[in-house]
């Protein structure tokens, strides 16, 4: 059946649109106005419009840019709408880093009968159809005729809109798959900058040695929040029910670089501050630093790994099932140790959405009755927060084992710290998971747990509830080891009697 290349690229153009269920929501829930709300649905539509027309130029571009459109919309919309995340930069990242245990969590059937349905009616589409040819002008005439309507539109309703897209800056997140590709096309130019060799930093630095011998145990846990934690205020369940018999000091006020993984564990080990720091700088981070001093180790379970950041250390890469193995790496590097000073680096799975029940053995499945699918619907909220805790209950058992290693070990100071990457979304305003830009993340994807345990009375018990954050670790590390550089910030070292607020 042959039809013109506008009524292709308008039927397209309307697949996108309704597809986009994310943006369309987003409108009617931010505008109250009927009038405003189908002027930014006619404005979006034609915008779309537009783009495919200039996309869709010719028989080639038609073929390879429908399936790149409709495959970047059926994704982004199956992931946003079943876990109300936003895919960009980050989250894209992320994809990249997971393993096939991850994909395989979030298979299903529910997955694969959405994927294949739309799939299938776009390649139906795509060549049920013959596009008559066109001539230039017409081109032309396809792509400027939506734009003189997207401007007429605006400019009759400019009162209204423009208000609104002022306010409502964050609505670029949901314009699938649009702001998908450009978020790929940013990651792609951030792979390639990632070859550069790195920026030396602290090249003053000095260890002020001392006559006590250090070990530092340094854990990084996954998607642990803040409001989850018996250590806190979180009455529900007794999550920290091992670590709670060794009364560690636990800062009520400690926030994460970013809400996943790729932007926090960069970030916190990194010089910079939250505020300045950027994905594509490419400076060493201050586990290079201490390297030059100090043995410093790394064992990850993580399936994302390092994101960079162990590069240059004594380090172990996993993916197995649950953490524990962390615990027996970290005695043999205790057993084992003949440094001085030593920095022993876990990096936790976790808490690792969306299978929570597959984070944790069957023993410590406490909290019941829990969610054993990865497919939230499924479940109910009890059930969910259940499955939750018992990952971090299974984390708090893992730190408490830790703690009592440091508890054999015949160093002089001893201490373990425990931070979370970032927290986590289970169903608050609809959300789930993590990953939202960091500007319009709720509190439970920020406000992450953060633990001490020393072996001697801890100098700042009284500043517990101060506004703290990732950006402390960078100094604190420094601090406990005597590092003396230029780089390092007192007020930032929770180990120093002069911390302070983050401002």
């Amino acid at each position: 059946m042959k039809i013109s290349a506008f009524l292709f690229n308008f039927l397209l153009s309307l697949y996108l649109f309704c597809i986009n269920e994310t943006m369309l929501g987003f409108i009617i829930n931010k505008v109250d106005d009927n009038l405003s709300i189908f002027a930014l649905l006619f404005m979006y539509f034609f915008l779309i419009l537009s783009a495919v027309s200039i996309l869709c130029v010719c028989k080639i571009s038609r073929i390879i840019f429908t399936i790149i459109l409709t495959l970047a919309a059926i994704s982004s919309n199956y992931f946003m709408n079943n876990y109300s995340v936003v895919i960009d930069f980050d989250m894209l990242n992320n994809v990249l880093s997971t393993d096939s245990r991850e994909i395989k969590d979030l298979l299903s059937f529910k997955m694969f009968a959405y994927f294949s349905v739309n799939f299938i009616f776009v390649i139906i589409f795509l060549f049920a159809f013959k596009v008559k040819k066109n001539t230039f002008s017409v081109k032309i005439l396809n792509i400027i005729l939506p734009l003189i309507i997207v401007c007429v539109i605006f400019f009759l309703n400019s009162r209204a809109i423009l208000p609104f897209l002022r306010a409502n800056d964050n609505i670029r997140y949901y314009n699938v798959p649009f702001y998908q590709i450009y978020a790929a096309y940013k990651l792609a130019d951030f792979k390639l900058q990632s070859s550069k060799p790195l920026e030396k930093i602290s090249e003053d630095a000095l260890i002020k040695d001392d006559d006590k011998s250090k070990i530092l145990i340094l854990v990084v846990g996954e998607t642990a929040r803040w409001a989850n934690y018996s250590l806190g205020k979180y009455t529900k369940n007794d999550t920290n029910f091992y670590t709670k018999q060794e009364s560690p000091y636990f800062f009520n006020n400690f926030y994460s670089c970013g809400t996943a993984t790729a932007t926090s564990l960069p970030c916190m080990f990194s010089i910079s501050k939250r505020e300045e720091f950027s994905k594509k700088e490419r400076y060493e981070n201050v586990l290079s630093v201490l390297n030059r001093f100090i043995d410093v180790y790394w064992f990850d379970n993580n399936s994302g790994g390092c994101k960079g950041v162990c590069n240059g250390l004594k380090e172990l890469q996993q993916s197995l099932d649950y953490d524990y193995w962390l615990v027996d790496k970290a005695k043999e590097s205790l057993n084992n140790n003949k440094a001085k000073n030593l920095l022993i680096v876990l990096h936790l799975q976790g808490s690792h959405g969306p299978s929570y029940y597959l984070r944790y053995p069957k023993e410590f499945e406490k909290f019941t009755p829990t969610c054993k699918t990865s497919d939230f619907e499924k479940c109910s909220k009890e059930e969910l927060i259940n499955t939750y805790d018992n990952t971090i209950y299974y984390t708090d058992y893992i730190i408490y084992q830790l703690i009592q290693l440091l508890k054999e070990s015949k160093a002089d100071v001893k201490s373990l710290f425990y931070l979370s990457d970032h927290g986590e979304s289970l169903g608050e305003a609809g959300l789930y998971l993590h990953g939202f830009p960091y500007s319009i993340a709720p509190d439970e994807q920020k406000h992450i747990p953060a633990l001490l345990w020393t072996n001697y009375d801890y100098i700042n018990k009284d500043k517990l509830n101060y506004s703290l954050s990732q950006d402390n670790l960078f100094s604190s590390l420094l601090g406990f080891f005597n590092i003396q550089t230029k780089d390092y910030e007192e007020n930032y070292d929770i180990f120093s009697k002069n911390l302070g607020e983050n401002e």
